[in-house]
């Protein structure tokens, strides 16, 4: 995968709820809400869970030394979508995020970048605040994706080994 999953989300909700890059923003990187009363997406990563690994060796061209060892691993991911605003936009548009995550759009992204968001997702969590002299429209949601990490390095051949291995 070349591209961040984070980031892809960003473009699919970007594109879908027709939002400026400045109103999809991730968690953590320095940003001030402003103090408009449109809608902002907070993205947010949680955690991730290997559930495969694999190393593979591809040998030299003939008559070249070494070889190159592709490692994939395979991961799930957990994020926090928020759906952020100082009037009732959040609360009337927070459904859009669903819609965008399985629209035709996402679909093409997903196969692009060879990674899949879960279709079922948690429900939204409202979790408003109050914000200075006014109330502030927040709500979560958790979402999950598969995604697909694929690395590949020089590494040297040994097709002969010294030493005895022993397996029991």
């Amino acid at each position: 995968m070349n591209r961040e999953p984070i980031k892809i989300i960003g473009d699919i909700l970007t594109e879908f709820m027709s939002l400026s890059a400045g109103q999809v923003m991730i968690y953590n990187q320095d940003f001030k809400l402003p103090e408009t009363s449109g809608l902002f997406i907070i993205l947010q990563y949680n955690s991730s869970q290997n559930y495969s690994s694999t190393s593979e060796f591809i040998p030299a061209a003939e008559g070249m030394e070494g070889g190159q060892e592709n490692i994939t691993t395979l991961m799930r991911e957990d994020y926090t979508i928020n759906v952020i605003s100082k009037n009732d936009e959040a609360r009337q548009r927070k459904e859009e995020v669903i819609m965008a995550l399985n629209s035709n759009f996402s679909q093409e992204k997903q196969g692009l970048y060879q990674f899949q968001i879960a279709r079922i997702s948690n429900s939204f969590v409202n979790v408003s605040e109050l914000e200075g002299a006014g109330m502030l429209n927040r709500f979560a949601i958790n979402i999950s994706l598969l995604a697909h990490y694929n690395k590949t390095i020089n590494t040297s051949y040994y097709d002969d080994f010294t030493n005895q291995i022993l397996i029991k």
